[in-house]
């Protein structure tokens, strides 16, 4: 991509399961009907300092079939919370409603009704719980199991709230901000909120010596994250010597090298992003790996690679090897991930490397097409580099750079030239 290149790693923000709502027949639950009774949830997401305060206000409708003419009724309800609490409670309009977590349940909790609900009869009570967050990052997500209702985020005007993938209706008060949403927008998966606090950024920089000139490496982050600005500055000063080594070639970049703390919202919902002008956006809560790669690409883009394969290939190779004279147990963790996300994909999608692409902003819904295509980048360039070397690697390297604009046609005749081998059946298994 012209514009910049990101860098993903698959995570998985919570465990998605086929999450079902039980319910508890005090009668003979093998002829229950369950399927057939509703659940109607309204929930409140509240953002606030360093917590976000959940409440969630659950009807029940018996319409089970079977329990018609007093045969029988339900008088607990197990439903699931999706994310690390605290200060979990319940109750109806009269008292404390039980709960406990739930035998073999996982992420559900058993709420006892404090009445039976007979067919044709409904009961609502109230769940509350608190989501502890970051002072200037709220991050949490909203996961909803119900046939019906909807839900509200109050967001603080002093906060920017980050919403992909779902529609919403927004109502601005005088101090906050209304988000509505249906709640079959996360029937499917669970929704990643993310509210950043506004506040002003500060930068803290070094000048190092790369390549035979100095380098003035500075990070703007949020007033505040004085700890974290210092950690990026330190790891870079670090990491930039070692990519020249292993790269064989003196850093590429400008004389002035920016890295911008930023949220989802700033990195288009990546890990990090390299705009091949000297700056670079870094998510908050990014680590080493995608630090090392968006600084790698400092040298794809001088390579001026034509194929994503090659730039997002390159970076996550050059971070391997990074990564293994600093970390190796992070390295081979990192290498086996993207392996074995490959082989697993490769039959369902497999796709020609040279026809892929990302979007330029990260979806849900599309993950695992774009971290397939990270994972064939990396295998096929790790692959060239097994075969050729470490050495003569570092020399297509240097004839990379040297050779303005590199197809895929550029790419292979540079390989072949320096390594004497033939890889047109490599190359046609990958592109």
């Amino acid at each position: 991509m012209e514009s910049g290149h990101y860098s993903f790693i698959s995570i998985v923000f919570c465990s998605i399961i086929a999450l079902v709502l039980f319910f508890v027949l005090a009668t003979s639950t093998a002829c229950a009907e369950w399927e057939q009774n509703e659940v109607e949830v309204n929930s409140v997401y509240e953002v606030g300092p360093e917590v976000v305060h959940v409440t969630k206000e659950i009807t029940f409708t018996n319409k089970d079939a079977n329990t018609r003419y007093w045969q029988g009724f339900y008088s607990s309800l197990n439903y699931p919370l999706f994310q690390d609490h605290s200060n979990l409670s319940s109750y109806d309009d009269s008292s404390e409603v039980r709960l406990k977590r739930a035998e073999n349940g996982g992420n559900y909790y058993m709420f006892a009704f404090n009445e039976n609900v007979w067919y044709g009869d409904s009961y609502t009570f109230t769940l509350e719980y608190d989501v502890q967050t970051d002072p200037i990052y709220a991050t949490f997500t909203i996961g909803e199991q119900s046939d019906s209702g909807n839900v509200k985020l109050i967001v603080p005007d002093n906060y920017e709230a980050c919403l992909a993938d779902v529609s919403y209706a927004k109502e601005n008060l005088n101090d906050r901000v209304v988000y509505t949403f249906g709640n079959e927008s996360f029937q499917e998966f669970p929704l990643r909120i993310d509210c950043v606090k506004t506040v002003d950024r500060v930068v803290a920089s070094e000048v190092i010596s790369l390549g035979g000139r100095n380098v003035n490496i500075s990070v703007e982050y949020r007033k505040g994250n004085d700890e974290w600005a210092q950690e990026v500055l330190d790891k870079t000063v670090t990491y930039l010597p070692l990519l020249e080594d292993v790269w064989g070639v003196p850093f590429p970049g400008n004389s002035d090298l920016i890295i911008r703390e930023s949220s989802v919202a700033e990195t288009k919902g990546y890990h990090g992003f390299n705009y091949g002008n000297g700056t670079i956006s870094l998510l908050h809560s990014a680590g080493d790996r995608v630090l090392i790669h968006e600084l790698s690409h400092s040298w794809t883009h001088a390579c001026n690679f034509e194929q994503l394969w090659m730039h997002e290939g390159y970076a996550n190779l050059y971070t391997f090897l990074v990564l293994k004279q600093i970390n190796p147990k992070k390295a081979l963790a990192m290498k086996s991930e993207l392996e074995e996300d490959y082989d697993k994909k490769e039959q369902h999608f497999a796709q020609a490397l040279d026809g892929w692409s990302i979007p330029d902003e990260y979806s849900t819904s599309g993950s695992e097409m774009i971290g397939y295509g990270y994972s064939k980048s990396f295998v096929f360039v790790s692959d060239i580099y097994e075969k050729v070397g470490f050495e003569r690697m570092q020399i297509a390297n240097r004839k990379l750079l040297a050779s303005g604009n590199v197809d895929t046609s550029d790419h292979i005749s540079i390989i072949e030239s320096i390594s004497g081998k033939d890889f047109d059946q490599m190359y046609s298994n990958f592109v």
